[in-house]
């Protein structure tokens, strides 16, 4: 299925003469999160060619990363094993309900041990353990996945070549392909979803790693309470923009990238006439968890109105 791209017709951006595209890699999948394809596919080439039968890596309980790794795995006839951050009982919960109904076997660790996942000598012992296992970092964040988001952004460009591309970032491997992937002409724009000082030097390195010298990006802090917080300020957001555009952002990525780049264009960060085109990059299935905090944030209308979109979403 090819990347679609189509026009946001938000009116902030309209009375601004700003040109606003979207990407939609969510619609690859109702559930699972679309960039996470484009990351694990070329891992699951390398290893299918040296003869791995299973696929590990790690992740929260509501992870977007555990659940389109699950997913690919068993599309592409691997096991899968996750090294699951918190208590069994998260077994229950919708995320990881899916990702066991593909088949993927769930090993859940304390935040100490967690915090050991990308340390040589934890790799090695989970190594030894899952001898038949190609193990990959938390995110699909491994330098092969950066070749895959460069084909995102071939295939984004291929049908719509904007000015800026603008890509919601939690470990930074999407938004350094997406780098690696423009055009001469374009600029990027990746906007952080966390508070974590060591992402722009992690690009720099992915960066480099990949023989990309394109220089013409910059990084944005869109945490806006706090990673995978959702707050009335947010929520609101995520309504009005459902409102506008018909489209359901995820509550984690890209509705607080989105959010963001409203407000650049409200306080003219943009000149009049550029196109934008935003990565929708999935993640819809993280809203399961969140309807109590819908509810106690707005009320019973609101989470119907996530609820419907979100169905819809399922449904296409």
């Amino acid at each position: 299925m090819s990347i679609v791209v189509e026009e946001v017709n938000h009116p902030l951006a309209q009375r601004k003469g700003i040109k606003l595209f979207m990407a939609r890699a969510d619609l690859l999948h109702p559930l699972a999160s679309g960039n996470k394809f484009y990351k694990l596919k070329p891992n699951i080439e390398a290893a299918k060619e040296q003869g791995f039968k299973q696929l590990l890596s790690f992740g929260g309980a509501f992870s977007n990363h555990i659940h389109a790794f699950a997913l690919t795995a068993q599309a592409n006839g691997f096991e899968s094993i996750g090294i699951i951050r918190g208590e069994p009982e998260y077994a229950s919960n919708p995320t990881l309900q899916d990702v066991q109904v593909a088949g993927m076997q769930l090993e859940f660790v304390n935040r100490e041990e967690y915090k050991r996942r990308n340390e040589t000598s934890y790799l090695s012992i989970l190594q030894k353990k899952y001898p038949d296992a190609l193990i990959i970092p938390e995110g699909g964040s491994s330098q092969l996945a950066i070749q895959g988001c460069t084909q995102l952004a071939n295939e984004i460009n291929a049908v719509r070549s904007s000015d800026v591309i603008a890509v919601a970032c939690g470990t930074g491997a999407t938004f350094s392909g997406i780098i690696c992937g423009l055009n001469k002409t374009q600029s990027a724009i990746g906007y952080l979803a966390l508070k974590d000082e060591s992402i722009p030097s992690k690009i720099a390195s992915f960066l480099k790693a990949e023989g990309c010298q394109n220089k013409n990006y910059k990084i944005e802090s869109a945490d806006f309470g706090g990673f995978a917080k959702l707050n009335k300020e947010v929520l609101n957001f995520i309504l009005e923009w459902l409102e506008h555009t018909g489209i359901l952002l995820d509550p984690i990525y890209t509705s607080k990238m989105c959010m963001r780049l409203i407000q650049q264009i409200e306080s003219d960060g943009f000149q009049s006439g550029t196109s934008i085109t935003i990565l929708h990059s999935g993640g819809l299935q993280g809203w399961r968890g969140m309807k109590s905090r819908v509810i106690q944030l707005a009320d019973k209308k609101a989470w119907a109105k996530v609820e419907d979109a979100l169905r819809s979403s399922i449904a296409n």
